[in-house]
């Protein structure tokens, strides 16, 4: 007899009923805030005090702007390099300047290997290897953090125009994460004795290289005791984010999921 995982449960459910993954649930709310008013209702209810200018306003699942324009420069090598020195503000900005190509891609262990040819992004920078070559924790951290913010993708970004944004942090089961994730970088920020970086804070660096006004707002499962964390962010819950917006065109299967218990639950609120 042939059986499947489902059978063996007794599950004749749809995935929707049981799905705990929080990334969904954020591509639930950015469906939704695409229809009708829902945005402007959203943006309300938030406090947002930023206008909203049609031609700019848009809404980023995945907001991966500073990869996404590095990968656009085409104004060669000196100028990458330049934009790094500039924005780093390392202390040996004048000996990076004088490095060759390789040299300067050497120094901060670009993966998979150093370019000789071309200025690689810092979100090829490895830690492991950088620890070596940067002795100051200052200096370090500092770099940890520019080449983070060359990785990272908040999960929602609401862009009322190109200068002022709503930034959306999605969690469901999840706490906010830690920088960094591996376990042989954990080992060498402890050996260093450098506190793990918030989630919050490389968001934050994030939008002030782009020079962004911005609104910081974590949607979680169950708020803390106060309606604003210790990062002084406002957190909304699933159900108080759906709770004003029209779901009427959503598919069956968002409307079904959002009357999931987890959802609904009023621990945790103020």
């Amino acid at each position: 007899m042939i059986t499947n995982l489902r059978t063996l449960l007794n599950f004749n459910e749809g995935y929707n009923t049981i799905n705990r993954e929080e990334r969904n649930l954020a591509a639930i709310f950015y469906h939704t805030l695409l229809l009708g008013d829902n945005l402007r209702i959203f943006l309300d209810q938030v406090g947002c005090k930023s206008k909203i200018v049609n031609k700019e306003a848009a809404i980023y699942f995945e907001y991966a702007f500073i990869r996404d324009l590095w990968s656009n420069i085409t104004q060669g090598n000196e100028f990458k390099r330049n934009v790094i020195l500039d924005l780093l503000k390392p202390d040996n900005r004048k000996e990076l300047e004088d490095k060759s190509i390789l040299e300067f891609n050497t120094h901060f262990g670009s993966v998979p290997k150093p370019s000789a040819t071309e200025i690689q992004s810092p979100g090829n920078w490895s830690i492991s290897y950088y620890n070596n070559t940067i002795k100051e924790n200052i200096e370090f951290l500092r770099t940890c953090e520019f080449k983070w913010c060359f990785n990272a993708k908040p999960d929602i970004v609401i862009h009322t125009s190109h200068n002022a944004a709503v930034c959306i942090e999605a969690k469901f089961l999840s706490r906010e994460g830690l920088y960094p994730n591996n376990e042989k970088e954990k080992k060498i920020f402890a050996k260093r004795g450098i506190p793990m970086v918030r989630q919050l804070s490389i968001q934050k660096k994030i939008m002030e290289m782009l020079d962004i006004t911005t609104q910081f707002i974590f949607l979680v499962n169950h708020k803390s005791r106060s309606s604003k964390n210790d990062n002084n962010v406002l957190e909304l819950t699933w159900k108080d984010a759906f709770t004003n917006l029209d779901t009427t065109n959503c598919t069956y299967f968002i409307r079904e999921w959002l009357k999931r218990p987890e959802i609904n639950k009023t621990k945790g609120k103020d």
